[in-house]
């Protein structure tokens, strides 16, 4: 099988960004679903759960769209991007505090993501890679 997409459209990087608020959105109701949590039919009439499940198909969905435009190098990383909306949500909605360590856990997944957006471009890191392979073959 050759597949090989040689640029990552920007719509797909928005819309996998999308895909991670969707995923959060769909977190956060299912926690919400665990409040009133009963195993058996009443399961079945938990809305939260429900919702949550509704959302994670339609971020499904959208992710799977996302990947016939763009490199999986590049868009799968993007995806880390939920645990940023995770703890926005989990502050904002559920009072649930934001430490120091939490906020450098999400600088550092946002840098992440940044870096392997700007690594994808065509000429940035190339020297770099190059080198190394040519040092390895050596």
């Amino acid at each position: 099988m050759n597949v090989h997409i040689h640029k990552t459209h920007p719509l797909a990087i928005i819309s996998v960004m999308l895909a991670t608020l969707l995923t959060a959105t769909g977190q956060f109701l299912f926690k919400l679903g665990t409040a009133n949590l009963t195993l058996g039919w009443d399961l079945f009439q938990n809305w939260y759960l429900i919702g949550g499940f509704a959302i994670y198909g339609i971020s499904a969905a959208i992710l799977v769209i996302s990947l016939k435009y763009g490199e999986l190098s590049v868009l799968y990383p993007v995806i880390s991007l939920s645990f940023v909306w995770v703890n926005i949500i989990s502050f904002e909605f559920l009072g649930e505090e934001l430490t120091s360590f939490k906020w450098a856990g999400v600088s550092l997944i946002i840098l992440g993501v940044t870096c392997i957006g700007f690594g994808s471009k065509s000429g940035i890191g190339d020297d770099a890679s190059k080198m190394a392979v040519s040092q390895g073959e050596q």
